[in-house]
């Protein structure tokens, strides 16, 4: 009998053998034989090899809850770069996972959606200590749709967070919401831990208007107290761990600070002001350029008009505005009409991901700006994704709503019951009960309206659950390729 070869998985541990899903995507199959399907995995998705024996060039695994049997040839040794758009309602929020399993959160929304993610995608549910990894946090700037989530990541003790990143901008009550201001410039920039945790455990920083940002960040220190804040700026380069040279198995994978634009004053770094707060925090939203391979991703805030033109003309005037090019961009603001047009020109993306939610009063993402990404894109047909786009599915009619308020309301009634049950019997019972519930919602959270981007730095799949699943497919799934010839990524 034939036998996978050892060169086709990795051994973890425990001797567990594992792989990953093949390009574009992988179906496991109910039998050794058949063409019956019991569940479709996207490119990269990590597979258990259960049983090593090839049967009609298969062989038995287990990926998403499934057991079954998966074509020999549609197996991968080497892990992806994972981008996750989730949907986490109005707002961002991106959980990335590297190519060597390091995972980067960039933004977490207003609610608790990115914790309901994390809860799901990690099986937090049952467990009794922390996961053995850390994330690396980032916040793009200090706006609530953008930020608050994490208090909701911060309180779960199952999270580890070993650095939070900024833009160096802390927002705090008082006349100076951002710091003082000369000539023009924030000039007192939070950069260094120190002097993060001299602003956020001061109890006055906590307390009335402009306290919340504070707040949260306070709360990451009762699970973390040795957690890092730094700010992070162009002057950087880079992120810490993912230099120009970094590589992974050989492969570029690299993460570029490409705003905000800092100057110095008096030897220390400083922000330019508008003289308006809330355009001011988006203007210098934190972006980042993910390079792994070929593959160059956008990973921004909130930059709206005036900023966006700062930038185009910063790099612009530095002979750099190639910089700004990429493969997929993360859309600024939520698709707000307040956006440079020549920024998103040289932006000129494959594709855009629009990240934004139904409950808001501002109609994102606006009619121009989608019409502006299309007429800006790279190709003839750039793809604009839209998480709000993606989330309406079943999950959101009628009946699906008020199945989804029923839950929660069991959820309040068996907490309560648990709170006040004194037999020990009967609080398992319960505990069970809400876990359950938990688990049911958090899925309908998460699996619906995500955009998920996975590439080997030559190839790339970005997809989204389809409404219902398809005989032949249960994803909307879109291909691009590297051209030699256009030095860029191709819809196939």
């Amino acid at each position: 009998m034939t036998h996978l070869s050892e060169d086709a998985y990795n051994i973890g541990s425990y001797k567990r053998k594992y792989a990953f899903a093949e390009y574009p995507s992988v179906k496991i199959y109910k039998s050794s034989d058949g063409r019956s399907w019991g569940n479709h995995l996207l490119f990269g998705d990590y597979i258990k090899i259960l049983d090593t024996k090839i049967v009609n060039n298969r062989v038995f695994a287990r990926s998403r809850n499934t057991n079954g049997w998966v074509k020999v040839d549609e197996l991968r040794k080497e892990r992806l770069l994972e981008v996750n758009f989730v949907d986490i309602g109005q707002g961002d929020g991106c959980h990335i996972v590297t190519p060597n399993d390091k995972h980067i959160l960039i933004d977490a929304g207003k609610t608790d959606n990115m914790n309901r993610y994390l809860s799901w995608r990690f099986n937090l549910y049952d467990r009794k200590s922390p996961l053995s990894f850390p994330f690396t946090t980032i916040i793009s700037h200090s706006d609530a749709d953008h930020y608050q989530g994490f208090g909701y990541v911060f309180d779960n003790d199952k999270i580890k967070i070993d650095t939070i990143y900024h833009n160096g901008l802390v927002e705090r009550p008082g006349a100076n919401r951002l710091g003082t201001k000369k000539d023009g410039y924030y000039t007192n920039v939070i950069t260094t831990t120190a002097q993060m945790l001299h602003l956020i455990t001061d109890a006055k920083n906590r307390k009335g208007a402009g306290s919340t940002y504070c707040k949260t960040l306070y709360k990451v220190l009762k699970h973390n107290p040795n957690v890092s804040f730094k700010a992070l700026d162009i002057s950087a380069n880079y992120l810490p761990n993912y230099s120009k040279e970094s590589t992974v198995n050989n492969t570029k994978n690299s993460i570029k600070i490409l705003g905000p634009i800092t100057k110095k004053i008096e030897g220390k770094d400083a922000l330019k002001s508008i003289n308006n707060l809330g355009k001011d925090k988006n203007g210098h939203s934190v972006i980042l350029k993910y390079e792994f391979g070929k593959s160059k991703i956008l990973l921004g805030g909130d930059v709206n008009t005036e900023f966006g033109q700062i930038l185009q003309d910063y790099y612009k005037n530095n002979a750099q505005l190639h910089e700004l090019q990429v493969d997929v961009a993360k859309a600024c603001h939520h698709g707000s009409n307040h956006f440079h047009y020549g920024f998103i020109q040289a932006i000129n993306s494959s594709a855009t991901v629009i990240s934004s939610g139904d409950d808001e009063s501002y109609a994102h993402p606006r009619p121009d700006t989608i019409g502006a990404l299309g007429k800006c894109g790279y190709g003839e047909k750039p793809l604009i994704f839209s998480t709000e786009l993606a989330r309406s599915t079943k999950e959101i009619t009628y009946i699906k709503l008020q199945g989804i308020s029923k839950m929660f309301e069991d959820l309040k009634i068996i907490k309560k019951n648990y709170k006040e049950e004194t037999e020990e019997a009967q609080k398992k019972k319960f505990l069970k009960s809400i876990k359950k519930i938990n688990k049911e919602i958090n899925s309908f959270l998460t699996k619906y309206g995500m955009i998920n981007l996975r590439t080997d730095g030559e190839r790339m799949i970005i997809a989204q659950k389809l409404e219902r699943n398809a005989g032949h497919s249960k994803w909307d799934i879109h291909k691009l390729k590297y051209s030699k010839t256009t030095k860029r990524f191709e819809q196939e």
